[in-house]
């Protein structure tokens, strides 16, 4: 019995120094009331049509290009707001802070956040870059407490048929101006 309790001691010893961070990805809950509204600013998203992902990257930083995406994007469950729960954030310890940007997007112009970005007429979002400490079990995850409230905007990407007419008419501008 002794060696079987000392075999779980062990076992529980070696893998909390193994621990991950982990975070509640939410943009509702203790300190955190952030909602997302669509391209009008009044309308709150809903339902599966967007999308919620975290981008995150270790330490402090500036840039929001050196964020890598966490790859587990939450639907809109209800008016505004995203409940993706517990999110692990692997190779960072519990008590180690992290970047994170929330980004939004319409699955209707892609799958992730890098899809719609360059999809015309997409409706996208970025939050502002944000500290968060990340915690080890059994604490209570916690909150995007850094997050605001967002608006989408519309991505609009110029047609290709689009880039041809303004180059055609900048060259009918210099065939004009050489015979003058």
């Amino acid at each position: 019995m002794k060696k079987l309790i000392l075999t779980v001691a062990l076992g529980v010893a070696c893998a909390s120094a193994f621990a991950q961070g982990q975070l509640n990805f939410s943009n509702f809950g203790a300190g955190a009331n952030a909602p997302w509204f669509d391209t009008d600013g009044t309308t709150k998203l809903a339902g599966a049509g967007f999308q919620a992902d975290l981008y995150w990257a270790a330490g402090t930083v500036t840039d929001s290009t050196l964020l890598t995406a966490l790859g587990q994007p939450a639907n809109f469950a209800s008016s505004g707001y995203f409940l993706g729960g517990t999110r692990t954030i692997t190779g960072q310890a519990g008590g180690a802070t992290i970047t994170g940007q929330v980004r939004v997007w319409d699955t209707a112009h892609g799958s992730s956040w890098t899809q719609a970005s360059t999809a015309p007429g997409a409706h996208i979002g970025e939050s502002a870059l944000f500290q968060i400490s990340l915690t080890v079990p059994p604490t209570t995850p916690n909150s995007l407490t850094g997050l605001n409230g967002q608006t989408l905007r519309l991505h609009n990407v110029p047609e290709p048929s689009t880039i041809a007419l303004a180059g055609l008419g900048f060259a009918g501008l210099l065939v004009l101006r050489r015979r003058k």
